[in-house]
């Protein structure tokens, strides 16, 4: 009898405790994610917000999340939008990082990695804001990482939540590559014509630091053929410890190089980033995973070799061996450096933000199954990894 009252107290004891557990759960979810109350709208008709197109009235911009947990954004710091640029309008735009401000804010912008994977926003704060937002308020999605690395699955967000986009994909509202190039101008001397092949003396260098990828595969294979000196985290799966000790400078270590493997953790639509563009700045030649996407309106031409352009691994391996004994060919790999300039791009085209949000003409717009078309993986990615896969088991 005795045993069996020491067994039922010790379950309430532990049902008691498991219910303490929940309930702090909870307390924290709630605690921690913002409560909102329904805010005011001023419901305009059409004809009013197309009178209002050239209102030169301040817009208020609310950075909802962190920028991968970080508040305030870098380069974004100020309370006023940075709108000296020449070619900007005369518009007026503030920032704002308080949540509580999301009642008058114009357009509330969303990380989207924080809303993934750190778990900066609720669905239960989503559900608030589709219910009490206004008309005329736009929410805007922001991503500079694939939606293979960062697909947003892990929490439900509101279909026809988002009316605009700001990312790496030329289809996107605002477009926000990791860099761009342009033409020289008339007043622009071309520089002068360099021998890069003879200050270099090593041949292909890897850094990579995100491991369990596909391109994983395709360098295992290529390591059959040439050598390749592999830096960061991931060294160690190839059998090198490379590093970069915290006393050197970094950049030298790329210096002697010919070659840099600019491989993406995921072979998406229109993902180029800053691998790719800090190889130029480095006087590298970056050899990248996929081909349609690196057009002319993309990236310098003719400045970088992709793996699809070779029937499998061991033609690739061939063709940097070539290159790497026939200098003329590798300078032909910086020939677009007498037309154009690259540089990189370290924040979206916040002029461009601020002048759509003072057009009242611009027509309403909602991204309805966003995570089925818009941002996908599925859409996005599976099928060039297929197509990378076929050609890694190529002989």
């Amino acid at each position: 009898m005795r045993i069996l009252k020491w067994k039922t107290r010790r379950v309430i004891f532990v049902g008691l405790l498991l219910l303490l557990l929940f309930l702090g759960i909870v307390f924290r979810y709630r605690r921690n994610f913002p409560h909102f109350e329904p805010w005011n709208c001023t419901n305009s008709s059409e004809s009013e917000r197309m009178s209002n197109a050239k209102s030169n009235d301040t817009r208020i911009i609310l950075f909802y999340t962190p920028w991968f947990g970080l508040k305030p954004w870098p380069d974004f710091a100020s309370s006023e939008l940075n709108l000296s640029h020449s070619n900007c309008p005369e518009k007026k735009c503030k920032i704002t990082y308080n949540v509580y401000d999301i009642g008058k804010s114009d357009l509330v912008i969303f990380h989207a990695p924080d809303m993934g994977s750190r778990g900066y926003v609720s669905h239960r704060e989503l559900q608030q804001i589709q219910t009490y937002r206004c008309p005329s308020q736009r929410m805007a999605f922001l991503s500079q990482e694939s939606a293979q690395t960062e697909p947003v699955n892990n929490i439900v967000i509101p279909d026809g939540f988002f009316n605009w986009t700001i990312t790496f994909k030329t289809d996107s509202d605002f477009y926000f590559p990791y860099g761009s190039y342009a033409r020289l101008s008339s007043a622009e001397n071309p520089p002068p014509l360099i021998d890069y092949a003879a200050s270099k003396s090593k041949f292909v260098i890897w850094a990579v630091s995100n491991c369990g990828h596909i391109r994983e595969q395709y360098v295992k294979k290529l390591l059959n053929y040439i050598s390749v000196d592999i830096y960061g985290k991931c060294s160690y799966i190839y059998g090198q410890d490379n590093q970069c000790l915290k006393s050197r400078n970094c950049e030298d270590i790329f210096k002697p190089y010919k070659f840099t493997f600019a491989f993406e953790n995921g072979v998406c639509t229109d993902y180029i980033s800053e691998k790719f563009w800090t190889a130029l700045q480095r006087n590298l030649v970056p050899v990248v995973l996929a081909k349609d996407y690196y057009s002319a309106d993309a990236v310098p031409p003719a400045s970088f070799i992709s793996v699809q352009d070779f029937p499998s691994v061991k033609a690739l391996a061939e063709y940097l061996l070539y290159l790497d004994k026939n200098d003329t060919a590798y300078n032909e790999y910086f020939s677009w450096r007498q037309k154009f300039v690259s540089r990189r791009n370290f924040n979206f085209e916040a002029c461009k933000v601020c002048d759509a949000l003072h057009d009242g003409r611009l027509k309403p717009k909602v991204y309805y199954d966003m995570f089925k078309k818009f941002w996908s993986e599925d859409v996005d990615c599976k099928k060039r990894e297929e197509t990378l896969l076929r050609l890694i088991d190529k002989e």
